[in-house]
């Protein structure tokens, strides 16, 4: 009686499906009746309802990238089903291939996606905003047994356990940092701008001091998804869209349900999966509206069989808010899973989750012409306390066991091992030992040994922003055992305004240095692994200074993305060989000294300069890395000045961009021009970066030796591409190395005049040579991603091969160069 009384009700269904290892929800997961045809799909917040006129068994839980589930189905006429579905590392099964002539139909609704696709992207609306709340958590998993039996850990573990806070397997796991931001984002389409004002930002992570900072980076802005474009980026890769132009040759797609009701939208939903599980795609499933053929869903996740490195997922879920109407379609919440392996054996992984809410559109709006000119703003109470104020403003309330993060992560940064791990970090990423107020290292320049100088041994130390938020001080003390010299050198940096960034600074260096590293180039200083590495092997004593230098420079921030620096400089050259010039009061002298003012600007449009607490530098972030960077230098030599010997003038002009080429990978290159109208001693020549090391250096001329070419007026083009997994990810066995394929050139032309060329003498007769009217030319091709870190080049002199030189011969024509990058 009671069980056909139960039959004759509707029975309700209601719960959340979540994934087993991260507690987030799984959405758009399909709950379906055993034998029946009904069923309905979780929400975005993996939430459903289902309702059935009569008592079944079981319902199936399922969705892509999980294994399925079913669930007993009790009489009672209320239910909660809340279920943990298991990750699968199982990517969609192979198409349906019909018979002769088939045409698989998700192709036709494709198609017509991409016919509408310029007027369902929000980029063609003229402007948009809206208000924002972004929530980020980096928590450490998979813990090594290594890291287990540390004492810290063990009771990091133990709190961590007692809160509930766990994975799949009940083990809990390590929350580092959790981060809340409320904003006001703006988008204006024609020209492209972005604005995000700040309103309120809470944040708390172990090695994470500076709130003001982190607060820019964990708003909307660093959350941006638009599967409308052919590439979207994320972890640094540009990964093809299933919604890109050439759709179809990079997926192959599976159209599950033509009449898919997702919220009350009937959409066509339709599987993907990438054509060569090496590339860098996505697999997933899109909800497309029938109404108009705009993405109204999508749940795309990059598998472990991508040509990445350490990391074993990324997952993007994303529900769009239709707005207007014949109005595109705007992102109203985005869910983002990375989850990063063991970097070693001895290491934990990671996994960080972030979800974003937008709500309160606006669209269309005309701006005032200066509305645009500060990206990112910080209100100034964002980071006031009020617990009262997030419970009013979340879209959602948080969990027990999220609240119980920010506890925990109090509790673990009080642990002092954990402080010694984070200085190990910071050791190994920056090179500086921290302890207390001061900075000691970098551990690169702390030995070297060459033929001069032999055993070098140098100590090296800056403050840090525990001593003071505006003062840098710094300085080192080298002794080479050889030589029996002491060098030195010591700095000081005042931050005089963080808004417009501004800083000032005033160094003296005394110290040995080579004629062919006295270069003015941009990109020089740059590569510390290079620099350390010159004062290694056989240094030709005929191209050695002692070198004494005093250095004073004021550098600002005029406005967004434009910076201005002047400097003025006294250096002196005190050979250790023989060495003259026409002196301009028409003698001949042995020892250079030279005073000059510096003014140097650049221009770097898609950058945005990051306020900062504590950073003691000025943060430039590339918020739109198609865009070049332009340096532009005028240097004056002022004669008669501290002693300076000559007045001259010089221009250069430096301007480089990194490129993104959606399936070619991504190109850099680098272009500088330069001039000098004066007459100067060759050490004042541009005297061209050669590399006389085995370490590869993307800014130097690979196969040019030391002092090998100078000139006063010159070009010279640098690219760099990265092919990604392109080619070698087709290869057999090969395609399982998830090796990559790099591509070198360098190109450069210059000339000396002829009274430079006069100039150039002393009696023994240093061999610096102009180019005459061929350039050099160097190229190469390489292998990196080796163990996930070596790089290895091979490269070819094509140019001057017979270039003979008094001191080492002739050139190397063909070279093997190494390097260490971490690239994902």
């Amino acid at each position: 009686m009671v069980g056909e009384l139960a039959s004759a009700q509707k029975i309700t269904l209601t719960g959340k499906i979540t994934d087993a290892n991260t507690k987030d929800p799984v959405t758009y997961a399909t709950i379906a009746v055993k034998g029946t045809s009904v069923g309905t799909h979780s929400d975005f917040d993996g939430n459903f309802h289902l309702e059935l006129t009569r008592i079944k068994d079981s319902v199936t839980i399922s969705s892509i990238g999980y294994q399925p589930k079913s669930v007993l189905i009790s009489s009672t006429l209320v239910q909660t089903l809340n279920v943990q579905l298991q990750p699968s590392s199982q990517i969609l099964q192979e198409v349906r291939i019909g018979p002769k002539g088939y045409v698989n139909p998700a192709w036709a609704i494709m198609k017509e996606v991409i016919r509408h696709k310029a007027g369902n992207d929000p980029r063609s609306l003229q402007s948009y905003e809206y208000e924002s709340y972004s929530r980020i958590e980096l928590d450490a998993n998979h813990l090594s047994e290594k890291l287990l039996r540390k004492k810290f850990i063990k009771k990091a573990l133990s709190l961590a356990d007692s809160l509930k806070i766990t994975d799949a397997d009940k083990m809990p796991v390590l929350p580092l940092f959790l981060s809340e931001t409320i904003s006001d984002f703006f988008y204006q389409g024609k020209p492209e701008a972005k604005r995000e004002d700040i309103r309120r930002t809470k944040t708390n992570g172990i090695g994470f001091e500076d709130g003001t900072l982190l607060a820019q980076l964990t708003g909307s802005s660093f959350q941006q998804y638009n599967f409308y474009k052919n590439f979207v980026s994320a972890a640094g890769k540009d990964f093809a869209s299933p919604l890109s132009d050439s759709w179809k040759g990079w997926y192959d797609y599976e159209l599950d349900n033509r009449n898919a009701v997702v919220n009350g939208k009937t959409c066509y939903q339709i599987s993907f999966k990438p054509k060569r599980p090496q590339d860098l795609a996505f697999t997933g499933t899109i909800w497309i509206a029938v109404e108009n053929y705009a993405l109204y869903q999508i749940k795309a996740t990059i598998e472990p069989s991508a040509n990445l490195n350490f990391i074993h997922q990324i997952a993007v879920q994303q529900q769009m808010e239709s707005g207007k109407p014949d109005e595109p379609w705007l992102p109203q919440k985005t869910r983002i899973l990375l989850e990063v392996g063991q970097l070693t054996s001895g290491s934990s992984g990671f996994l960080a989750k972030i979800y974003t809410v937008n709500k309160n559109t606006i669209s269309n709006r005309v701006y005032p012409p200066d509305f645009f000119k500060n990206t990112i703003s910080v209100a100034d109470n964002a980071q006031t306390k009020d617990e009262r104020y997030w419970d009013m403003n979340r879209p959602d309330s948080l969990t027990l066991a999220e609240k119980s993060v920010y506890h925990l992560i109090d509790t673990v940064k009080s642990i002092p091992t954990v402080r010694n791990y984070l200085m190990a970090a910071d050791l190994l990423i920056n090179g500086y030992y921290r302890e207390g107020d001061i900075s000691i290292g970098p551990l690169l320049n702390s030995y070297s040994y060459n033929n001069v100088e032999g055993n070098r041994i140098r100590v090296g130390f800056k403050t840090n922003s525990s001593f003071n938020k505006k003062w840098i001080l710094g300085g080192y003390l080298a002794y080479g055992t050889k030589d029996q010299d002491v060098k030195f050198g010591t700095s000081v940096d005042f931050i005089l305004s963080r808004k417009n960034w501004t800083e000032a600074g005033i160094s003296f260096t005394h110290d040995l240095n080579q004629v062919a590293l006295l270069s003015d180039s941009y990109l020089y200083q740059r590569n510390n692994l290079f620099s350390a590495f010159t004062r290694f092997g056989k240094i030709d004593r005929r191209k050695v200074f002692d070198q004494d230098i005093v250095t004073a420079y004021l550098k600002r921030d005029l406005f967004k993305g434009f910076t201005e620096k002047v400097s003025i400089s006294n250096w002196s050259l005190d050979p250790q060989f023989l060495f003259q010039f026409n002196d301009p009061k028409g003698g001949i002298s042995h020892q250079l000294v030279v005073s000059e003012l510096q003014l140097e600007t650049q221009w770097s449009p898609g950058s945005q300069p990051l306020l900062s607490e504590t950073v003691n530098r000025a943060i430039h972030l590339k918020s739109n890395i198609t865009a070049p960077v332009f340096t532009f230098r005028y240097t004056l030599g002022l004669k008669g000045a501290l002693g300076g010997d000559f007045s001259y003038q010089k221009f250069s002009l430096n301007v480089s961009q990194t490129l993104k080429l959606g399936g070619l990978g991504r190109g850099k290159y680098s272009f500088s021009a330069g001039y000098i109208p004066s007459t100067v001693p060759y050490p004042l020549l541009e005297n061209h970066l050669g590399n006389q090391t085995f370490i590869y250096n993307p800014n130097a001329f690979n196969l040019m030796r030391f002092f090998e070419f100078a000139s006063d007026k010159y070009a010279s083009l640098s690219y760099t591409q990265h092919f990604e997994g392109l080619l070698l990810n087709s290869l057999p066995l090969i395609k399982n190395f998830k090796w990559r394929l790099v591509g070198t050139a360098n190109l450069l032309y210059g000339d000396i005049s002829r009274n430079n060329k006069i100039n150039i003498f002393d009696n023994q007769s240093i061999a610096l040579k102009g180019l005459s009217n061929n350039p050099y030319i160097e190229a190469g091709y390489g292998v990196e991603n080796i163990f996930k870190f070596l790089r290895v080049d091979f490269i070819h002199r094509l140019t001057y091969r017979d270039n003979l030189n008094s001191v080492n011969g002739s050139p190397k024509n063909f070279g093997i160069k190494i390097s260490a990058q971490i690239r994902l």
